[in-house]
């Protein structure tokens, strides 16, 4: 008698020799016949390599403060949803291979030593791909509520460890009032010579085959609306989002389906929502905030879309948008619910203009962004929240421009002052130092007074002796005669406000690093050397920090008894701590630790990651190397910079802190104190 194997998302029967359920698509190889949820579970955890996977779960829901760790005995069941099975898409054709027209990450896939340090190429980006799998089996559509007095709509989120469209490994869920999110795992390997498509979370979070580190997603869940979605307007807007804009992540994915809307994007890091935690937000903070997001629907518009959809409530467009970062800056998760603009566009336009006053009103106020609340909004925001809500407004750049000459909220806000402190050491190991230090500190006077400034930058030469020390004083040299003398001092505004809405300091730092990069790839040439060195720096207009870096030398902010990185490491292990596998703590001791994928003085074109920072009274900026933080954990770097009476007695005690822990390579450290 043939063996059946019942599924155990849909609970249709199987023969012996399927894979995949017939009906919903969820592996059934380490299914035994009449076996359930429970033991899919497991069989699923023992083939990640001894709880590797319970392992990787704990890790991500420390990380993103998720709590509620799933005990490895007593596994979770899997949730029964209504019309939506764990595993939306049919069995593969072959074996393994991937599902037809999913997409693959585009991550470098060598790392190079930082003593030779040449620099991967670019993996070509592979063309956009809008799925329409199979509808679920069983369920009646999500109802969509009308616009503005909305109710929240009612979902089962995928339970951790479910396959999701054969291809996406289900982390952990965040489920909000009108959609989900998923931290998801890429069960494609992102080496494109490669490509193992995987049918279970691989052991370590590396691929099984060429052991390239798989690649974290974001996936956001909606109902569907019926707003005309198809594979044409999900190319495009695919298309739009990798035009590498600051504010909108890169998308992979849109998967549409009768009852919800899959839109699968890069990972942002730690992350978090508009819409929750509706804490006291300073007026810098709410205009850094808004600034971003109307950048992003500014592009959309220029694009030829509008951001929010028809009968969408301001809550369901803002959960489309995600926080990240040390710097809580925003991004746009989710454009599956934009549409074309139409005629002159005015009307869309218009409705992006409202959204934008809505959301004014929510994050400074925390209230209903309704005209009945007009009156809770602070006074300084009061007058444009306003004139966006009654359309007075053309566009999203005419507000802003609104917006950057409003008023301080006190006098006291423009008195943020720098204080700095800086070390360096060749440490225990190493005879020559081959870092490299700047620090410069001045007033420049303005209408309404003096607006404090400091630029700070750590450099961390490679390439052995001398090319090292090279290096990092080159970088030293080109950026800070750039910083001083050609771009930054004569573009400044007469507001230091205005730069939170400007990219002149971001984008300026670009290209002083840009032109430090091509210093070094001309003495190279010159010398037949093999130099290069990372770098990170930031600039400090009044209150506002600009942060740029490359490599793996890093930058913090200390606000409120936390240490949160600003900067992300180009590194190998960086990657492995984004997906999990391994904790921070565990980089300091991890074999791979010195192997970095971005550089200066390896390839012409240098790609910059850039932040904007809104500071605070006592809040503390640190820049080091990584021969500190290789050495300390955050929390030590935490413990020490807070029991320093200055910080320049901070910079003394972490150096001799990373010595005292081993001081294996050089270490740089400053600490810059906002009183």
């Amino acid at each position: 008698m043939e063996k059946r194997y019942t599924c155990p998302s849909c609970g249709a029967l199987n023969s012996e020799e399927d894979l995949h359920c017939s009906q919903c698509g969820m592996p059934l190889g380490q299914v035994a016949p009449g076996q359930g949820v429970g033991a899919a579970i497991h069989s699923q955890e023992t083939a990640a390599s001894g709880g590797g996977f319970r392992r990787f779960l704990k890790q991500l829901k420390r990380t993103l403060g998720l709590g509620g760790e799933e005990s490895p005995s007593t596994p979770a069941p899997l949730p029964q949803r209504q019309g939506n099975t764990q595993v939306l898409t049919g069995r593969p054709e072959s074996g393994p291979a991937p599902a037809p027209g999913m997409l693959a990450a585009g991550a470098p896939t060598q790392s190079a030593s930082r003593s030779s340090m040449p620099t991967p190429p670019a993996a070509p980006m592979p063309a956009p791909a809008v799925s329409q799998p199979a509808s679920r089996s069983g369920g009646a559509p999500h109802s969509i509520p009308a616009a503005q007095s909305a109710a929240p709509v009612v979902m089962k989120p995928f339970a951790p460890g479910a396959i999701f469209n054969q291809r996406y490994h289900i982390v952990a869920p965040r489920q909000l009032s009108y959609s989900v999110y998923y931290d998801a795992v890429d069960l494609m390997c992102p080496n494109l010579e490669c490509q193992q498509h995987h049918l279970a979370f691989p052991p370590n979070g590396l691929c099984s085959r060429c052991h390239a580190t798989m690649d974290t997603v974001l996936i956001h869940e909606r109902p569907s609306q019926g707003n005309g979605f198809s594979p044409v307007k999900g190319s495009t807007l695919i298309s739009i989002s990798r035009v590498d804009h600051p504010n909108i992540l890169p998308h992979r994915e849109m998967l549409a389906f009768s009852q919800a809307l899959f839109t699968v994007v890069e990972h942002p890091g730690r992350w978090g929502v508009l819409v929750r935690g509706r804490r006291q937000r300073s007026s810098d903070e709410v205009l850094f905030l808004v600034s971003q997001v109307g950048h992003a629907l500014t592009h959309l518009h220029q694009q030829g879309y509008a951001f929010v959809g028809p009968g969408e409530s301001v809550f369901q467009s803002m959960e489309r948008l995600v926080t990240y970062g040390a710097d809580g800056g925003v991004k746009v998760a989710d454009l599956s619910s934009c549409v074309q603009l139409t005629g002159d566009g005015r009307s869309q336009i218009g409705r992006d203009i409202v959204f934008l006053g809505q959301m004014l009103l929510f994050i400074s106020a925390g209230v209903q962004p309704t005209l009945s609340n007009l009156d809770k909004a602070p006074p300084e925001q009061r007058p444009f929240v306003e004139r966006a809500l009654h359309g007075r407004y053309p566009s999203i750049p005419a507000m802003l421009n609104d917006l950057s000459g409003a008023p301080e909220p006190a006098p006291a806000a423009r008195a943020l002052k720098p204080f700095h402190g800086q070390a360096t050491d060749p440490g225990r190991r190493h005879s020559h130092n081959e870092d490299a230090v700047a620090t410069f500190t001045f007033d420049k006077q303005q209408q309404g007074g003096a607006v404090p400034i400091g630029f700070y930058m750590v450099a961390d030469g490679m390439g052995g002796h001398d090319a090292g020390d090279v290096a990092s004083r080159m970088v030293y040299q080109v950026v800070t005669e750039w910083i001083l003398k050609t771009k930054v001092l004569p573009d400044l505004r007469q507001t230091t406000r205005k730069l939170t809405t400007d990219s002149v300091p971001a984008e300026q730092l670009r290209q002083a690093v840009t032109e430090a990069n091509e210093a070094l790839l001309r003495h190279a040439r010159a010398q037949n050397s093999n130099l290069g060195s990372t770098a990170t720096m930031a600039l400090i207009i009044g209150n506002v920090a600009t942060v740029a870096n490359v490599g793996d030398s890093r930058t913090y902010l200390l606000r409120d008894g936390q240490l949160r990185p600003i900067t992300r490491d180009h590194s190998l292990v960086a990657r492995l701590v984004a997906a999990n596998v391994i904790t921070p703590e565990d980089v300091r001791s991890h074999p791979q630790r010195n192997q970095i994928y971005r550089s200066l003085g390896h390839q012409p074109d240098v790609e910059v990651d850039t932040f904007t920072v809104p500071l605070r009274r006592g809040d503390r900026v640190v820049l080091c190397c990584d021969g500190l933080w290789e050495m300390l954990l955050d929390e030590e770097i935490k413990q020490i910079i807070e029991g320093s009476r200055s910080p320049q007695e901070a910079c003394d005690a972490l150096v001799t802190a990373a010595n005292r822990a081993g001081g294996e390579d050089n270490i740089s450290v400053i600490v810059v104190e906002m009183g």
